[in-house]
């Protein structure tokens, strides 16, 4: 039987979040739950034991990575069994859960255990619908979270009114104060910095000619600023943490209203509870403002003198029609400066290229110019090698498969012979003290023979708890996750054409350096890399 954990919590606690630790403490917490309870039950004794996870999804719906993960393996018949914490754990709508308790589950064979709501499916034969009480239980669960959502909503909204700034992290120029944490204070370097950016834009310099002169003078950026405070969070559209000032960061600065002093909120809202993709843009007239929420950095005269000149300089911003679905969008990174790289547009096509460019004169980021229809060519050809390579690896996999189940058929015969030994001496040590009772041996031969056989059981019982755990039951835990990547990459071997779904799914990054050389970093699991590794030594990344 192979067992499946399933854990997730809908907000990871801030220091995991941030890049302070791997995962947050509830999820080490559930992990620790449900270990103890597979530990605790003889008959999961042995099982190779399968781990998704979610960290910081919100379980109103099931567009989440690790609970696909877990269904596409399902779906397999890789898994026989999964077990959660909780219900809510699994999902938080009563409709889909309910669906995969009582219909998909059943259908494939699998059982399923939430261990702090008692449920255990092989007790229900007609799912949650056997159970009223876990079935009241679920619909709860929904509930709560749309209840929790509006009450959420409606805190933030009242907090905004009142010129509270409940933000996470403040922006940069401004420090949350120590005696009230919902108000913010200048931060006086940073906010000098700020000033000097008006400044230079009123005196006459572009955003760029501004950014090459705060790199030069080595002033650190907002997010460097924000981690010398304490701050964990990464820089999403960089690699690195020594980015530099752009001309996007200093036109962010001149174009924020709140360095005057207002607090301005609700500039967006999410139309689908949980759904993070689900967020659009509210209109101005719906935002929340509030002059004089905290001290401004910059004088409102100051602010719309920079947006005149703003306006002068640059093109009117023309209405947006359907948004575009970018191909690699957050994908392509500076391989020298570690920036995303920016996407534009000539006669000849789209191109990438690095604004790194702009903000140094020896940058190694000018001589980048990628033309998106060449990245696509050499994505496709890596992505069909990779294909060639995954049907390779399939044939080792097996091979590896099937010395791990020898292996373990070894391990459990001779566990099995030991055990057989053990409930011998146990039988004979009874039988000793029957003859004893009956008088058939002495009282010195009955202490004798019983001390011979307590050593025997000892060292048996010693032998047994020491044996060692299967080497192959190591291949069996990562053996669903290296046959899914098998799997996914196997069909590809003729691909022609990408879509976003497909490079979500495979790629993590593509980083681009001086020359265009490409290099592609996927999403493969370490346990496949490892095996990918033994197959074709040195070949992690493919590049052009």
């Amino acid at each position: 039987m192979i067992l499946a954990k399933y854990i997730r919590l809908s907000s990871a606690d801030e220091d995991a979040v941030y890049g302070d630790k791997p995962e947050s403490n509830s999820v080490s917490n559930q992990r620790m739950l449900l270990d103890s309870y597979i530990q605790r039950e003889a008959e999961f004794s042995g099982c190779p034991v399968l781990e998704f996870l979610d960290d910081g999804r919100s379980g109103t719906n099931f567009a989440r990575p690790g609970v696909r993960a877990l269904l596409d393996a399902a779906k397999r018949r890789e898994i026989d069994c999964v077990i959660v914490k909780d219900f809510s754990r699994f999902g938080r709508n009563y409709i889909e859960v309910g669906n995969y308790l009582e219909q998909v589950f059943p259908f494939l064979g699998i059982r399923f255990i939430s261990v702090n709501d008692g449920y255990d499916s092989s007790n229900y034969p007609y799912g949650v619908a056997g159970d009223l009480n876990n079935a009241i239980r679920n619909l709860i669960n929904e509930l709560y979270s749309r209840d929790l959502s509006e009450k959420v909503k409606g805190a933030r909204r009242q907090y905004a009114q009142r010129g509270q700034c409940i933000a996470a992290y403040p922006i940069y120029g401004y420090l949350k104060s120590p005696e009230d944490r919902k108000k913010l204070i200048p931060d006086d370097g940073a906010a000098e910095i700020v000033r000097r950016i008006f400044d230079r834009y009123l005196s006459g310099l572009s955003p760029t000619e501004i950014a090459r002169e705060l790199n030069s003078d080595g002033i650190p950026t907002p997010s460097q600023r924000k981690r010398e405070l304490g701050s964990k969070r990464q820089t999403w559209n960089s690699e690195r943490r020594d980015n530099e000032w752009t001309d996007t960061s200093i036109t962010r600065i001149l174009r924020d209203e709140r360095y005057t002093g207002k607090l301005i909120s609700i500039k967006s809202t999410r139309r689908e509870v949980g759904n993070q993709n689900s967020s659009k843009a509210t209109d101005r007239d719906d935002w929340i403002v509030v002059p004089d929420a905290f001290t401004p950095i910059v004088t409102q005269e100051i602010f719309d003198a920079a947006q005149s000149r703003y306006s002068e300089i640059c093109h009117p911003v023309m209405p947006r029609g359907p948004q575009e679905i970018k191909l690699f969008s957050g994908k392509v990174k500076c391989g020298s400066c570690g920036l995303a790289l920016t996407r534009r547009k000539v006669k000849a096509g789209w191109y990438y290229t690095c604004d790194g460019r702009a903000q140094k004169e020896d940058s190694k980021c000018r001589s980048i110019r990628l033309f998106e229809k060449d990245l696509i060519r050499v994505v496709l050809s890596s992505i069909r090698l990779q294909a060639r390579l995954a049907i390779r690896l399939e044939k080792q996999s097996l091979r590896q498969e099937k010395d791990s189940d020898r292996v373990l058929d070894r391990v459990w015969e001779n566990r099995r012979r030991m055990q057989m030994r053990l409930d011998r001496l146990t039988a004979q040590k009874v039988e000793v003290y029957l003859r004893y009772d009956r008088e058939e041996i002495t009282a010195v031969e009955f202490k004798r023979k019983r001390a011979e056989i307590n050593r025997a059981i000892e060292e048996c019982c010693a032998a047994l708890s020491s044996a060692m755990k299967p080497d192959a039951n190591s291949w069996n835990k990562n053996a669903v996750g290296i046959k899914e990547q098998i799997h996914t990459l196997k069909g590809l071997t003729n691909l022609r054409s990408l879509d976003r779904e497909m490079v979500e799914k495979l790629i993590h990054s593509i980083r681009v350096y001086a020359g265009n050389r490409v290099e592609i970093i996927w999403n493969f699991s370490d346990d496949y890399m490892k095996l990918f590794e033994k197959k074709e030594e040195g070949i992690c990344n493919v590049g052009t």
